[in-house]
């Protein structure tokens, strides 16, 4: 990023990550107050995790000490896996979801909410041998640099409910798709908008057990609803249009639909052939591959678009 990864806005202080990418740590925001301060979000939690949110904080002029609160918009490692540093020099009260606390507390619940048996399933059913049998998505993240950790001091938040932190208040959204409790942070005064994974670059990563493209694309249309005008992602810079930055990752989802359909109209294809057609990057074929193509094609059979013989997808003619 060639922008400052440290700006005030509107009183809120951010630690921008260097690149926006996986497995680079999430955003955080700092939200201070006269009894200390509070994080959205606290980052990844290997080396280079820690570093980033210790050079965030000397930059603000903050010791960790004074953290009093933490939110999480989700219990994912890039978001929370820095809880482990955290917990070594204090004890926050942490606000999550309650359907994302059981990961927070047990980590090894990740695997319920990214689907992982379920890829394991697709991948099986596919012909393609049994190589990810033995896949553990913890060992997945550590490998990747960003290891998750658990959390304690639970307070469990949910739809309507409003958070004072600072000079803000903010709203909380229950925006699942990409997570089963996933939240945003709406500030009306403000019109601000923390949007967690659901508004960036690119769509977040979703799978059924998470709610789906379904509940993804539910979840936009309630933030799009809103009347925000600056949308803190949690990964990439500031937008300043929340509205275009809404409808354009909801354009992305229904382009994925669209890819899946024309594929169909060739004839019948099995899964793996779909998600070959969808899915560029080969690394991300099983996980989280496998998880986005079975959210659109549950989504497609609702509504009656596709149909299921065993192995073989086609159109409903």
């Amino acid at each position: 990023m060639n922008e400052s990864r440290y700006i005030n806005i509107h009183g809120i202080l951010t630690i921008f990550a260097g690149e926006p990418n996986w497995p680079n740590p999430a955003n955080i925001f700092i939200i201070p107050d006269e009894n200390g301060f509070s994080l959205v979000d606290t980052g990844c939690g290997g080396a280079s995790g820690i570093a980033n949110l210790q050079k965030g904080l000397h930059h603000w002029k903050l010791k960790i000490e004074q953290l009093h609160t933490v939110v999480l918009s989700h219990s994912h490692p890039d978001h929370m896996g820095a809880m482990w540093w955290i917990l070594e020099s204090t004890s926050p009260k942490v606000f999550i979801h309650r359907l994302d606390a059981g990961s927070a507390l047990d980590p090894l619940k990740l695997d319920e909410t990214f689907d992982i048996p379920l890829a394991k399933q697709c991948w099986a059913a596919s012909g393609n041998g049994d190589v990810f049998q033995n896949f553990e998505l913890l060992r997945f993240f550590e490998d990747s640099s960003c290891p998750m950790s658990a959390a304690g001091n639970l307070q469990e938040i949910r739809e309507g409910d409003t958070l004072r932190l600072g000079d803000f208040e903010f709203e909380i959204f229950h925006t699942p798709g990409h997570s089963p409790g996933h939240v945003s942070l709406y500030e009306s005064k403000k019109q601000i908008l923390l949007a967690g994974d659901l508004v960036g670059k690119s769509p977040a990563w979703y799978v059924p057990a998470a709610g789906g493209v379904i509940a993804y694309l539910e979840s936009l249309a309630k933030l799009e609803a809103l009347n925000a005008a600056t949308l803190l992602p949690a990964h990439g810079l500031m937008m300043e249009n929340a509205k275009e930055a809404i409808q354009g990752i909801r354009k992305k989802l229904l382009q994925r639909e669209s890819f899946l359909i024309e594929a169909l109209q060739g004839g019948p294809k099995q899964f793996m052939d779909l998600n070959q057609t969808l899915i560029e990057n080969t690394l991300f074929h099983f996980f989280p591959g496998c998880g986005i193509i079975e959210s659109h094609l549950i989504k497609l059979e609702k509504e009656g678009i596709i149909k299921r013989e065993g192995q073989q997808i086609s159109l409903v003619t």
